[in-house]
């Protein structure tokens, strides 16, 4: 049978202390080099939108995408995207995407609708890394593609790499 050794209380406050010091040294995770290039680009961004608009025409109306300006809390951006045009069943939306463009994994979401939903409307929260531009694209049942792009600061990034 193992037998466990109760730390005392003290052990508990000099181990704790040693760890929560060991983030702030060069190297931990507080510690990072402010001078450095940018983590991510919208490179991978683009490519997946390019992906999803394909040779589509796109539209820069009929679709409404709902941010902050500021994202308070950029581990849990509100971000609402909902098309504004008619739905019926000829001219139904088929999917939208929405892109975080400088997050290291830019596609936030994706949904897919049918005629029988009735509309499209989603509301996410999305985890931020820094201050971008965030993108919704939707592709309608008649081919075309509806684009929507809003810009977001956050006070400090909400990722971790």
């Amino acid at each position: 049978m193992t037998s466990f050794v109760k730390p005392s209380r003290r052990q508990v406050v000099v181990l704790g202390g040693a760890l929560g010091l060991s983030w702030l040294l060069p190297g931990g995770v507080w510690a990072q080099d402010t001078t450095a290039a940018p983590r991510a680009d919208s490179a991978e961004a683009d490519r997946i939108a390019a992906e999803f608009i394909g040779n589509a025409p796109l539209s820069p109306e009929g679709l409404a995408l709902d941010l902050p300006a500021l994202g308070d809390n950029p581990a849990a951006v509100p971000v609402r995207v909902h098309v504004t045009e008619e739905i019926t069943d000829e001219s139904f939306c088929e999917e939208i995407i929405i892109l975080a463009e400088r997050n290291p994994m830019p596609l936030a979401c994706r949904m897919r609708f049918s005629a029988a939903t009735g509309s499209a409307d989603v509301a996410v929260r999305l985890r931020l890394i820094e201050t971008m531009d965030v993108r919704a694209l939707a592709r309608m049942s008649d081919g075309r593609v509806l684009d929507a792009r809003g810009a977001i600061t956050v006070a400090a990034g909400g990722c971790g790499l």
